[in-house]
C-alpha cells in the first residue's frame, strides 16, 4: 500500500546568540579602580625619575662650568679659575656691591629691582643697565662663542628693548633644570619675597661661585680671599675637596645653624621652624657642587647626631689647623680668629687655608659679612 503523504523535513530551529557591546557598571568601576591603583603606584616612580634626570642634568651643567673655568684659568694672566667681572674693579670702594658670585656668567637677572631706581626689571642689581649684561660676563665668551649684543655703552646709556631681551635669554648651560626658586630661608630676602622666580631669572644664573671673603669691617687692609675667588688655582692646596661652584639654593646652607661661629658669638641663619633646607631635587640639605679639580658631586651637608633640643644641627665642622697663615695685618692668627673661617664638612670645604689669605683690595660694609654680599639678613 503506497503512502502518498509527502516526506516531512525536520529543520532545526536556529540557535539564538546573545552579545554585549559594553561593560556593566561593576566592571567599569573595577577597571577604573585598577587604573587608579596603577597611577598611584607609578606616579611616585615617575616623579622620582624626573627628579633624578633633572639632578643629573644639573650636575652635568655644573661640571661643564668647572671644566670651562679651568680652560679660562689657563689663559688668565693671574691664573684665576673663577672669571672676575670687570665691574669688580670699578665699583665704589666705600660702598661695594660684592660682585662675583653670579656675574662670572649668565644672562641679565631681574633681582633687587630697586638697585638703580628704575622700574622692574631695568633697575636690577644683576641686569644690563647696572653693567652686568651677557656680553660683560666673562665665562660667556667661552661657553657661547657666537657672542651677544651690547645693550649698554661705556657712558652707562642703555637700550630699553635690548635690556629687556637680555633678561629673557635661554642660556641652558647656566640653568639648572630643577631650579624652581628659593628655599624657605637662608638666602637673599629679595629673592624669597619673589619666590616665583628661579635663581636663573633672579640672578641670571642657577649657580654661585665660591666667593668666600674675610676681614674686619672698615679695615684699612680690606678683605682677603680664603677661597678660589681672585686666587690662582695653583694656590688651592686641596682642589679635590674645595668648592668651585654650587647650586645657588645651597649657597648659604652651611650657615644654617644656631651659632655660625660659637667662639665669636656670630649667629647663624635660622631657616624656620622645620629647621630644614630643601634642595631642588627633593632632598633636604642636598645639593650639586663642582670642585676645583673639575669633578662634581651631589652632597648632603648635614652632620648627623648634632641636633640640639630646638632642632638646630651642624653643617660644617670647626677645625683647628696646626699652623696659621699671617693675617692681613701681618700678625699671627689665633684659634678664635681662624675658627670662624675654617668651613669644612664631609668631603668639602669652602676655605683654602692654610694657604695664605689673598688681599683683594675690596672693602666690606660696616657691620656686614662680606661673603653675604649684603644679601642675607643677619
Amino acid at each position: 500500500m503506497c503512502n502518498n503523504m509527502p516526506d516531512t523535513v525536520m529543520v532545526a530551529a536556529p540557535h539564538r546568540r546573545t552579545s554585549r557591546s559594553g561593560f556593566t557598571l561593576i566592571e567599569l568601576l573595577v577597571v577604573i579602580a585598577i587604573i587608579a591603583m596603577l597611577i598611584a603606584i607609578l606616579l611616585p616612580s615617575l616623579e622620582a625619575a624626573r627628579r633624578a634626570a633633572k639632578k643629573s642634568a644639573c650636575k652635568a651643567h655644573i661640571k661643564n662650568i668647572a671644566t670651562s673655568s679651568r680652560v679660562y684659568e689657563a689663559d688668565d694672566p693671574s691664573g684665576w679659575g673663577i672669571p672676575v667681572h670687570p665691574g669688580q674693579y670699578t665699583q665704589d670702594a666705600a660702598n661695594p656691591t660684592f660682585i662675583g658670585a653670579y656675574e662670572w656668567g649668565g644672562k641679565s637677572g631681574i633681582g633687587q629691582n630697586d638697585f638703580l631706581g628704575y622700574p622692574a626689571p631695568y633697575g636690577s642689581k644683576y641686569g644690563t643697565p647696572a653693567g652686568f649684561g651677557p656680553p660683560t660676563r666673562p665665562m660667556n665668551n667661552i661657553l657661547y662663542t657666537s657672542g651677544f649684543t651690547e645693550n649698554r655703552d661705556s657712558d652707562g646709556n642703555w637700550d630699553r628693548n635690548g635690556s629687556l631681551a637680555d633678561t629673557l635669554l635661554d642660556l641652558d648651560l647656566y640653568k639648572c633644570p630643577g631650579d624652581d626658586g628659593p628655599p624657605r630661608g637662608g638666602h637673599c630676602q629679595d629673592w624669597i619675597d619673589h619666590n616665583e622666580r628661579s635663581s636663573y631669572d633672579h640672578f641670571g644664573n642657577s649657580f654661585a661661585a665660591n666667593m668666600f671673603l674675610t676681614g674686619y669691617s672698615n679695615s684699612p687692609q680690606g678683605l682677603g680671599s680664603i677661597s678660589p675667588y681672585m686666587r690662582p688655582i695653583s694656590r688651592v692646596p686641596t682642589p679635590a675637596r674645595t668648592i668651585y661652584y654650587e647650586e645657588n639654593i645651597g649657597r648659604w646652607a652651611w650657615a644654617a645653624r644656631r651659632d655660625e661661629c660659637p667662639i665669636s658669638g656670630l649667629e647663624g641663619i635660622d631657616v624656620g621652624p622645620t629647621k630644614s633646607l630643601a634642595g631642588w631635587h627633593g632632598k633636604d640639605w642636598t645639593y650639586n657642587r663642582a670642585f676645583v679639580d673639575a669633578h662634581a658631586e651631589t652632597q648632603r651637608i648635614y652632620i648627623e647626631a648634632t641636633e640640639d633640643s630646638d632642632g638646630f644641627a651642624e653643617h660644617y665642622r670647626n677645625e683647628e689647623l696646626s699652623s696659621y697663615p699671617s693675617w692681613l695685618d701681618g700678625t699671627e692668627g689665633t684659634f678664635d680668629r681662624y675658627q670662624c673661617i675654617i668651613v669644612r664638612g664631609n668631603g668639602w670645604q669652602k676655605d683654602t687655608l692654610p694657604a695664605a689669605i689673598i688681599a683683594t683690595g675690596l672693602r666690606s660694609y660696616s657691620g656686614d659679612r662680606p661673603s653675604y654680599e649684603g644679601c642675607v639678613n643677619d
